[in-house]
């Protein structure tokens, strides 16, 4: 900026706090592992959440002792600065050590560490540029990232009251999260005594043999095809096919689905209109799509909102769409997720540059089909709950909205708090 608004300066990252970059304890001293203090490396950094307290791996005491100058204070801000994972960014609850892919900032007491982080989630595109996102294997050295200028309020009480705002909405957005892992919960539950314990007072305890063994009388086995209309998967345009055009229609890939089936709003990308109605269109997605990931993380799913109607998706996810949504939508939602699915699925993972699952596999898995009874009792409990969980996701994706807005005009001063606006 070639202005800057009145209270703020421009610093180094390296003025913020302590640069640290992390390393990875060697094979030939075991005795760093442990079970004492995180060991952070960028795949246990989710990129939903503002905070990490657990990990996969962990350091002792003397591994600790052995990597002292690199060991993290509590509320560092963690970066990650290589390859595909370049540019997370997360805040550590505990004393930590990271790999050497991870730059990270012990913020000084001149500055507020929630704005800190906020700032460097703005910056991410910066980052990116950078690093070089262009090269085989963007990196962010510690000495490029330490020079990395950013411009802030002087005043730490503006910037609390900035990262107040942001924390606010952060924190309405966990809320929401926490609330629909509880539903899912409830709902896997019930799924699971009903269909596949057979536990419920619905059943008239008579049961008949299947290909897929003793199931109640009066219901039937499938296969997901044939309560299936299309079962098919995206594609990715080519730079030709996008080159000059307005990116309007979201498209989807795997990572914008999280592990228990939130929909990353804020990091969508998009194609342009015109690609969409010609190129990619046989993956035009419609509400109530199930999206089920195929390829590289495999198992990811989601129901397609209404608000992502008309969107798109690439090769790496399946679209689902099935023929009576209304009367299978959540029970097949919760089908694909039982054990016995996920198990038939994984062991007909192939293998190759990136393990993969066909459509096929998918359209021929066995399906148990209730009785029309069952199914409108099972209605009479479920949709409430899926309800709700769809009214969360609705607020989610309003506060998401808000705080895409907000950021930026928030962290470059263009939007100033009650109380520091400028003279």
């Amino acid at each position: 900026m070639k202005t800057l608004p009145k209270g703020w300066k421009e610093v180094k990252l390296s003025e913020v706090g302590k640069i640290v970059t992390g390393k990875t304890p060697s094979k030939d001293n075991p005795d760093d592992w442990g079970s004492k203090y995180n060991f952070i490396t960028p795949t246990d950094i989710k990129d939903d959440s503002k905070f990490i307290d657990k990990t996969n791996r962990f350091i002792s005491e003397k591994g600790k002792n052995r990597f002292q100058n690199m060991i993290l204070d509590e509320y560092s801000i963690i970066v990650t600065c290589i390859g595909s994972d370049m540019g997370k960014i997360i805040i550590n609850k505990n004393k930590a050590l990271t790999n050497q892919q991870i730059n990270s900032i012990v913020v000084n007491t001149k500055f507020d560490k929630d704005f800190i982080y906020y700032k460097l989630k703005s910056e991410y595109k910066l980052l990116k540029r950078l690093a070089g996102s262009g090269s085989t294997m963007p990196l962010l050295n510690k000495s490029d990232f330490s020079n990395i200028k950013v411009i802030l309020p002087e005043s730490p009480d503006e910037q609390k009251a900035i990262a107040n705002i942001l924390s606010s909405l952060d924190k309405k957005i966990e809320l929401l999260k926490e609330q629909n892992q509880t539903l899912e919960t409830i709902a896997q539950t019930i799924f699971k005594e009903w269909f596949v314990d057979f536990n419920y007072p619905h059943v008239t305890g008579e049961m008949i043999d299947s290909e897929m063994g003793e199931i109640p009388k009066g219901w039937r086995v499938s296969n997901l095809k044939n309560i299936s209309e299309v079962i098919s998967k995206g594609t990715t345009p080519t730079k030709s096919d996008i080159e000059g055009l307005a990116e309007s229609i979201p498209f989807l890939k795997v990572k914008d689905i999280t592990d228990n089936g939130n929909i990353k709003y804020d990091s969508l990308e998009k194609i342009p209109f015109e690609t969409h109605m010609t190129v990619v269109k046989r993956s035009q997605l419609k509400e109530n799509d199930l999206l089920y990931s195929i390829a590289g993380t495999i198992g990811r799913i989601a129901i397609l909102p209404i608000h992502l109607d008309n969107s798109n998706c690439n090769q790496a996810l399946a679209f689902i769409r099935l023929k009576e949504k209304n009367t299978f939508l959540e029970y097949v939602h919760q089908w694909i997720q039982t054990t016995e699915i996920i198990n038939k699925i994984n062991s007909s993972i192939v293998q190759g540059v990136q393990a993969n699952v066909s459509l096929t596999v998918l359209g021929n898995l066995s399906i148990i089909i209730p009785n029309d009874e069952t199914l409108k009792n099972w209605h009479d409990v479920i949709k409430p709950i899926y309800k709700k969980i769809l009214n969360n996701n609705f607020q989610l994706q309003t506060i998401i909205e808000t705080k895409i807005i907000l950021l930026p005009k928030l962290m470059m001063g263009k939007k100033r708090v009650i109380g520091f606006e400028s003279d």
